[in-house]
């Protein structure tokens, strides 16, 4: 159940308004697209391989932030980290739901790479920025994923769960480089609704704080274990 809430944040954080507006632009400037009256051109195979380049980069920097925090698993109970992740998460849903705003999670950092010449290297340290630059509004999903991590039996499930949120972030961006110029059109097309995609962060973010906060995620976890058919598991 963790690894499926990991995976549909990270969708979620793609589709976020401060998220997929700049896909196409960094996809395209990242593979060296041309801009044409007809469209976004590039090679296809060069598009894919900058994503990839570029969905390693941010990986890496979700890994490393839950590397540094999971020390907190070793000071603190897991109780004690469910909780103070409760409340936090639930504040983070009040505010993409609407209820209130809070001005910083608005902030972001946009870096533009002038050296071109680094190639792949660039797409890789781009994706690092990307990270970094778009903590504040990507922030909450993200720990929300690392509030789960802290509940996992190991570091490295936790881990897993950060590569599983990743992926869901990840995925989306290879797809769209995949077929950037019927992507492209598509996304603009999906711009009108953004404002839900937020709104379905927010009951997210709240859900999960509540059941952590209620020391009930395991319960549902459980249940998800005892309504899974066997063959399912034996798939997997």
């Amino acid at each position: 159940m963790s690894v499926l809430i990991a995976i549909g944040a990270g969708l979620l954080s793609f589709f976020s308004p401060c998220v997929l507006p700049m896909v196409p632009i960094y996809i395209g400037y990242l593979s060296g697209a041309a801009v044409t009256p007809e469209g976004i051109t590039t090679a296809r195979r060069e598009a894919v391989a900058h994503a990839a380049a570029f969905v390693l980069g941010f990986t890496l920097i979700f890994i490393a932030i839950w590397s540094a925090l999971s020390v907190l698993t070793v000071i603190f109970t897991k109780t004690d980290l469910a909780r103070a992740a409760g409340v936090i998460l639930i504040v983070f849903g009040i505010h993409f739901i609407g209820i209130v705003r809070i001005p910083f999670l608005y902030q972001e950092a946009r870096v533009e790479i002038r050296n071109r010449a680094l190639g792949y290297p660039t797409s890789l340290l781009t994706g690092m920025a990307f990270a970094a630059g778009w903590t504040p509004c990507i922030g909450p999903t993200l720990s929300g994923v690392i509030a789960l991590a802290t509940q996992e039996a190991t570091v490295w499930q936790g881990t897993g769960l950060l590569i599983a949120y990743a992926a869901g972030l990840g995925i989306p961006f290879l797809l769209t480089a995949f077929a950037l110029g019927s992507a492209t059109r598509w996304l603009k097309q999906f711009s009108p609704h953004l404002r839900k995609v937020e709104i379905a962060s927010g009951v997210l973010l709240l859900l999960m704080g509540v059941l952590l906060l209620t020391d009930n995620f395991q319960r549902l976890n459980a249940l998800f274990f005892q309504l899974t058919p066997e063959w399912l598991f034996q798939l997997l």
